[in-house]
């Protein structure tokens, strides 16, 4: 990556606008529903017979044409409705749809293209490089989250427990994947290692999730705790898990959450840049411009109030660091009222 050029930044900035929004201006008249959080859209990549196989979730601010069997976010929707495909996390660099749709995004945000600022063909390559790592380890953690999810659906003693603690509905945590870090047979490591778009050791341990081993292993990071996810634009970008009476009686686990490890913390370089734990739980709730905001302090106080349709945002610490001020503050600017729980 160039000096000058933040990868991470860029992708945020471009992609920094409400899918819903700009669903409704490139796909109008398909849009044959809303429901809640959710817009019910004729596919234009293939013929559907209940012309809704394309669901926009502005919850998540991502989408998924289950005709097609592809998703993303709001980068991947241009791509996929301007030429018919969607870019994954591979190795090289980025096809011309993928950078047809980012200059779409960029022009549309203001924002200067990437051919435009300087940078050689050279750089541009290795910028995208970068970007397609992200979108790799966040389809990984993404995979991850399902599985735990399932998990915890899978357990009916550890789910009643949650919910019987927390009051959090079925529905909720599907839409959410809420999960519990169970890594008995099959574990997770094996099965995501196996079938169809099958992710490496490098690509797990680059998510956080799991920690390399002298052997040439790894092992799961969280274990026996309920995992809550981070999505933002459409995939899962961070997670903590709350400890429960199911984790180990280690003195490492002791805590009552932990948080993904970041790159910047000793001995981590094996994580990948874009794990960052200065995003905010919910956080892209903001894209939609609310006219107020509550800002909680733990993540099942933001569920509860998100259950409810309340617009809410958690740092999920004991208080707000002057970080997530910093971030929080220019996406508060149009917002009317802030109430701080």
């Amino acid at each position: 990556m160039t000096a000058s050029v933040d990868v991470q930044e860029y992708y945020r900035r471009v992609t920094d606008v409400d899918i819903g929004e700009l669903a409704r201006d490139m796909l109008g008249g398909r849009i044959q529903q809303e429901s809640g959080s959710t817009l019910f859209c004729d596919c234009p990549n293939h013929r559907s017979q209940s012309q809704r196989s394309l669901h926009i979730m502005v919850d998540k601010q991502g989408w998924y044409c289950f005709g097609c069997g592809v998703g993303g976010d709001v980068l991947q929707l241009v791509e996929f409705i301007r030429s018919g495909v969607v870019t994954r996390g591979q190795s090289g660099r980025m096809p011309d749809s993928h950078r047809q749709a980012r200059d779409f995004l960029a022009d549309r945000a203001g924002l200067p293209l990437l051919s435009r600022i300087g940078r050689s063909a050279d750089e541009i390559g290795e910028i995208e490089e970068n970007h397609r790592l992200t979108l790799r380890v966040r389809e990984a953690l993404t995979a991850v989250a399902e599985i735990y999810h399932q998990r915890l659906t899978g357990n009916a003693e550890i789910l009643g427990w949650f919910q019987a603690k927390y009051g959090i509905g079925s529905e909720t945590i599907t839409r959410l994947k809420i999960g519990f870090a169970d890594n008995a047979e099959p574990s997770p490591t094996r099965t995501l290692q196996e079938g169809p778009g099958a992710f490496t050791l490098r690509e797990l341990t680059a998510t956080s999730a799991f920690r390399p081993t002298a052997q040439d292993g790894v092992v799961p990071f969280f274990e026996g705790r309920i995992v809550f996810p981070y999505w933002s634009r459409g995939h899962v970008v961070f997670m903590i898990g709350r400890w429960t009476e199911w984790t180990p009686e280690v003195e490492w686990e002791k805590s009552k959450y932990k948080k993904l490890a970041v790159r910047n913390d000793r001995n981590n370089s094996h994580v990948a840049p874009c794990i960052r734990n200065d995003v905010l739980y919910n956080e892209d709730i903001l894209l939609t411009r609310p006219e107020r905001v509550i800002i909680t302090e733990g993540v099942t106080d933001c569920i509860s109030l998100m259950e409810r349709g309340f617009p809410t945002v958690s740092p999920v610490t004991v208080q707000i660091r002057d970080a997530d001020w910093e971030r929080l503050l220019p996406k508060l600017a149009g917002v009317k009222n802030v109430f701080i729980c």
